[in-house]
């Protein structure tokens, strides 16, 4: 287990940690928000929690968005509704006024970190920019314009407002430069690392797995988007190459029942009770690669999960995914429109060389424990927070 260690640099600061949610729990956006505080607590910082923020007009842009989406096939964006995001802004500003800080903390905070005070320094985490997941990103496709113009103004203001802009990926810190025009000295790449109650210990992720079929494991709350079907037809594609191979699915399920000799299927494992989150960690150990044929990403922090378990990705180069899952290293990036022939071919590679899958499980390991952890990330952080 990674050891943070406190900073004897400089008196303790108070950082108003802002969320829309509650980032005190560790179910809000799957955790990271809560392991963020908590590697920025373990630095010896005071972490006050703001949120989860109020917008009583919510729910009724909630109810008009489903009408539109139903009626004229455009999504509305409740979240970026004018109205929203003023009440956001404004609670947050009250909320953050009543701690007195030294340093604002708004980890995805675009629809309300334009309006906090200016006499508080503002660091502001994001996995993209909103020009990178319109029309990308399954949360930003088909929206109205009025939608599309608010969340364009949000992310210009709050790239302006802050004083430190960080990002897991150069993808997304590339396009806070290049397309919102942020001072490049503002900007940093640090990685985000895997939300894991518990990693296991080195030797345990490294320990050899025996003798067996290549066994593939995927990870993913959505069939379509994460590729669930390239991963499938990868299976039938390595089978037919004469490979024994095994795939477990897990997160979700086919809108059609679906069977193949050596397919299992666990449609949802939750992390925070302590018997599914044992049986996650098993799944992890039996696995040799990790294979997820995303669609489209701004990170993923199941690349940082595999790779705590000595597991190494195969993933296509999308998005935010190279900040995750480095080629050669953490595993084997391919193309973007790359086929379950394509996906079938790299892993067969791989598996067939023992010495090379040994290399990339101790160089995934050694990314997560250099890197792809949230106290390295939280040190990192601090560090740069200094600035301010």
């Amino acid at each position: 287990m990674i050891q943070s260690q406190l900073s004897d640099k400089e008196a303790i600061r108070r950082i108003a940690f802002a969320t829309v949610g509650d980032a005190s729990q560790v179910r809000f956006w799957s955790g990271t928000p809560f392991h963020m505080s908590k590697s920025l607590a373990g630095e010896g910082n005071d972490i006050v929690h703001i949120g989860p923020l109020n917008a009583p007009i919510l729910p009724i842009y909630k109810t008009y968005a489903r009408l539109r989406r139903i009626f004229h096939r455009q999504g509305l964006s409740p979240v970026h509704a004018g109205p929203v995001v003023a009440q956001y802004a404004a609670d947050a500003s009250r909320k953050i006024r009543a701690v007195s800080p030294d340093i604002v903390f708004a980890p995805a905070g675009s629809t309300f970190a334009w309006g906090i005070p200016d006499s508080v320094p503002l660091v502001y985490v994001s996995d993209a920019t909103f020009r990178l997941v319109e029309n990308y990103h399954p949360n930003y496709r088909n929206m109205s314009r009025a939608a599309r113009d608010t969340a364009e103004r949000l992310e210009y203001d709050t790239i302006a407002r802050a004083n430190l802009l960080l990002y897991p990926s150069q993808w997304a810190a590339d396009s806070a430069v290049r397309d919102y025009g942020a001072d490049p000295a503002k900007v940093h790449v640090v990685p985000w690392g895997a939300n894991l109650e518990e990693a296991p210990d080195r030797g345990e992720a490294l320990s050899e797995r025996g003798l067996g079929p290549c066994r593939l494991l995927f990870i993913g709350n959505n069939w379509e988007e994460k590729g669930a079907d390239i991963a499938l037809g990868t299976l039938g594609e390595l089978k037919n190459k004469g490979i024994d191979a095994e795939l477990v699915i897990c997160g979700c399920t086919p809108s059609r029942p679906c069977a193949m000799e050596g397919l299992t299927i666990v449609p949802f494992l939750d992390k925070n009770d302590r018997a599914q989150r044992e049986r996650l960690s098993q799944l992890y150990r039996d696995a040799d690669l990790f294979l997820l044929p995303t669609r489209a990403d701004c990170y993923g922090i199941v690349f940082c999960e595999a790779a705590a378990h000595g597991i190494p990705s195969i993933a296509p180069a999308t998005g935010g995914v190279p900040g995750a899952v480095c080629d050669g290293e953490t595993g084997v990036l391919v193309p973007p429109n790359a086929t379950t022939a394509d996906y079938a071919t790299v892993i067969a590679d791989v598996f067939g060389n023992p010495e090379r899958l040994a290399r990339l499980k101790q160089s995934s390991r050694d990314a997560y424990e250099a890197r792809l952890n949230w106290q390295a990330w939280g040190r990192r952080v601090s560090d740069l927070m200094q600035t301010l």
